[in-house]
């Protein structure tokens, strides 16, 4: 599997994310976070670009795109295309039939680069039903604060998934630390020791980085 981090694990900027990630080996990935795209956020990434394309030979570059995800972050697409090789989705909680025909455009124009994360307020299974083609993101986090089996998800959609977000739950808040001895993460181990996508350590800070790290290593599956 290829590890991954988001591109904030210390305060500053995606180019300084990327430099200072750099510096972790097992580290193979990284996954441009757009949870939001303003005006300032255009910019910061215009200007930072090829600095961080610098970096093209040292990771697989990924993009999160906004949580609320609407027709015009196409732009997003378009303005990271020659880096990224898959971008993640959240499907919008309203008018979703009408993103779908929307998704299928963009996939007609820039190929089957799009993955469908499971979500927490929306079921995503149906739409998965509807289009068997469509690449899947399991987000681990998202599945424990819906009380889902991770293991039936995986089941379910194992051909069809290139990539996880792997975190843990901690007072109903996702994006936290797990516990190796966890039962979800017992029973998670066997389909990540012959996963082949990317492993996207999906936490904020590098002290957690590298803490996840160290269980993926007493787990030796890294």
């Amino acid at each position: 599997m290829i590890i991954s981090v988001p591109s904030y694990v210390i305060p500053g900027s995606y180019y300084e994310n990327v430099k200072f990630i750099a510096g972790y080996k097992a580290v193979k990935s990284i996954e441009l976070l757009f949870f939001f795209f303003d005006s300032e956020t255009r910019e910061l990434f215009r200007r930072e670009k090829e600095s961080i394309k610098a970096y093209a030979d040292r990771f697989f570059f990924t993009v999160h795109m906004p949580e609320h995800l609407k027709p015009e972050h196409v732009e997003i697409v378009e303005l990271t295309r020659d880096l990224a090789a898959r971008y993640i989705l959240h499907l919008p909680a309203s008018n979703t039939d009408q993103f779908m025909g929307e998704l299928k455009r963009w996939r007609r124009r820039y190929g089957d680069v799009f993955l469908i994360e499971n979500l927490i307020h929306l079921d995503i299974e149906c739409y998965l039903k509807q289009d068997p083609a469509l690449h899947v993101c399991c987000d681990t986090g998202h599945l424990l604060l819906r009380d889902k089996n991770i293991n039936t998800f995986l089941q379910n959609y194992e051909t069809r998934i290139q990539e996880i977000h792997l975190h843990g739950v901690l007072d109903g808040k996702d994006h936290k630390l797990f516990d190796p001895e966890e039962p979800w993460f017992v029973e998670l181990i066997p389909f990540l020791q012959k996963f082949q996508g990317v492993v996207n350590l999906e936490v904020f800070s590098i002290k957690e980085v590298e803490i996840a790290l160290n269980v993926l290593s007493a787990c030796n599956l890294i």
